[in-house]
């Protein structure tokens, strides 16, 4: 499926561009865990929901090829991780970790690109992305048994199917966040009151949607940067658990509704027959750049299927995608021509200050305070306590490190100004499972070990211009490095991911004198590796406990360093 720029014949408004931002690309789901409401569903709101979080919750390798572009797939790589990668970590909480690993070049045509990728993909992927030069995209969900072969389509390569093409010439990251969300079983959410090509665009607020908006320079429609999605999304996806949700069952309730980022149940849900009513918060943010007089309280109609488990899962209609049809309510089609449209409210937002009725029962908005607002309903509301939070809040005030475990690690990385986070300039985020590059980590060790010796530093000839490029230098001139094309010498290779490997060799040379504090170690798989005795140092002093717990008989040296691991490996060896 093509998409591409256009507007509807008769639309001439200046500053007006449209990006139809993409579409599902319908594939055999394969074998979905039933229809029926399922233990990781208490409240029975979806059908097949271990289907939907199937690549949703935890790491999700994404292989990236660049396709007839102008830029590298590292390049592109980093722009996702530094941006798509840094918005999913936020509106997941840490719980969704997209790891982009750039492959390379694929071919200039969509059909080149997928051939090759789906022949060439990594036994370890769990997808691949496409970017391609275009404007909008597509993408596809894929079937359920991972990118290892499952032994059905000869199209993909007994592959599971999972893609996207995202196009880099318009709204590239907008488009990107998008299509990914096509890949995690998001629909989209429109009125379905347009029949023209624009159908399924039609809601100004959702990323999978329209996502319009104004923005600098006097521009209007579709906004650059992603919006956040509609609330059921983040149900189906595992980000939001079952107490955070508070579920109407008459007389009255005043509670607070809050963001990814703020204090108080992330929805709330009125039931009505075969149909419910989802209320979430919408408030201006890093990560939800909405403008401020869309914000208030967003209302959907969700419609879940109940039709056989093979109409749900190939109806051709586009009214059912994920199980679920996700619509604004009331549905009012945004008219996304004309310029005026972008300055007046959203009819299925409530603002505060404001009630309307939903489902026959009375909503009330109140106060924004940061990222949560006061909500009533029903009759004499009684006041209803914010859900506790996780037992394990984040130590170093990072969004994604509840409960990781490197949180203490990361902790001590921050305090010691040897982290900033990972999404400047808000730095919110640590991205706690993305891997380490190797500017990185010229940047974690400069920052750990500043008053180290330095002589003569090399001149890369690929670090000009880099975030990066002082503290390369710094690594260069003490001799931690020697770049990355032996026997030359004379590139850094800053956007590649560091391996466990390289990272012993890195340690090894910047810490020579560090004390042995634990065993001798003999691992099974780094045996013959150029790494050997770096690796074989670093157990004996205790920084490495190996890849593999509880066994840890092995090393993994080819696998990448975590931005969590490698806070570890820093904490031990520096911080005692």
């Amino acid at each position: 499926m093509v998409l591409f720029v256009s507007l509807p014949a008769g639309v001439d408004e200046p500053g007006l561009t449209v990006t139809p931002l993409g579409d599902d690309v319908r594939v055999l789901i394969g074998e979905p865990s039933g229809l029926s409401p399922q233990a990781s569903d208490p409240l029975g709101l979806l059908v097949g929901i271990d289907t939907l979080r199937n690549h949703s919750l935890g790491p999700d390798v994404l292989e990236v090829w660049a396709c007839g572009v102008g830029e590298s797939a590292s390049t592109l790589a980093a722009q996702l991780t530094a941006n798509v990668g840094s918005y999913f970590q936020y509106h997941s909480r840490g719980r969704y970790q997209p790891q982009f690993v750039a492959r390379g070049f694929a071919g200039n045509s969509d059909q080149d690109c997928e051939q090759h990728s789906t022949f060439n993909a990594s036994p370890n992927a769990n997808g691949a992305i496409h970017v391609v030069p275009m404007a909008g995209g597509y993408a596809s969900p894929g079937f359920t048994c991972g990118f290892s072969p499952c032994g059905y389509s000869e199209y993909y390569r007994d592959g599971n199917g999972r893609s996207g093409f995202f196009g880099n010439s318009s709204g590239f990251l907008a488009t990107s966040a998008h299509e990914m969300g096509h890949m995690i079983q998001w629909p989209h959410s429109y009125t379905g009151l347009r029949n023209d090509f624009m159908g399924a665009y039609d809601n100004a607020l959702d990323l999978m949607s329209g996502n319009f908006g104004i923005y600098g320079g006097g521009g209007y429609g579709s906004y650059p940067d992603p919006y956040s999605s509609a609330v059921i999304n983040f149900y189906a996806a595992g980000w939001i658990d079952p107490h955070e949700v508070y579920v109407f069952g008459g007389g009255g309730a005043a509670f607070n509704l809050a963001t990814a980022g703020g204090n108080g149940h992330r929805m709330a849900v009125i039931r009505s027959g075969s149909k419910f009513y989802t209320l979430a918060a919408r408030i201006p943010s890093n990560y939800d750049p909405i403008p401020s007089h869309w914000s208030g309280v967003e209302v959907y109609e969700v419609e879940v299927c109940s039709d056989s488990e093979f109409d749900c899962l190939f109806s051709n209609d586009d009214k059912l995608p994920g199980f679920r049809r996700v619509k604004p309510h009331p549905a009012v089609s945004f008219a996304f021509e004309n310029s005026a449209s972008y300055g007046q409210p959203l009819p299925h937002v409530i603002r505060p200050g404001s009630g309307a009725t939903v489902a026959g029962v009375q909503v009330m908005v109140g106060s924004i305070s940061g990222q949560s607002l006061s909500v009533s309903m029903g009759s004499n509301p009684q006041p209803i306590p914010d859900p506790e939070p996780g037992t394990n809040p984040p130590l170093t005030g990072f969004a994604d490190t509840v409960g990781n475990v490197f949180a203490a690690d990361i902790d001590w990385l921050a305090e010691a100004g040897i982290t900033k986070g990972c999404n400047p300039p808000a730095n919110s985020l640590f991205c706690p499972d993305a891997p380490v590059t190797r500017g990185q980590m010229a940047a974690f060790l400069h920052r750990a070990l500043p008053d180290l010796p330095v002589s003569t530093s090399v001149d890369f000839a690929d670090d000009n211009g880099s975030v990066f490029e002082s503290d390369i230098e710094w690594l260069s001139a003490t001799g931690v490095t020697r770049g990355c094309n032996p026997p030359n010498n004379d590139r850094f290779c800053p956007d590649q991911v560091v391996t466990r490997g390289q990272m012993a060799a890195f340690l090894h040379r910047a810490l020579p004198d560090l004390e042995f504090s634990g065993p001798q170690v003999d691992f099974t798989d780094d045996n013959a590796n150029v790494f050997e005795s770096d690796i074989e140092w670093l157990a004996a002093t205790g920084v490495t406990r190996g890849c593999n717990p509880p066994a840890n008989s092995q090393f993994c040296p080819g696998s990448p360093v975590t931005r969590g691991a490698m806070a570890a490996f820093l904490h031990r060896a520096l911080g005692g």
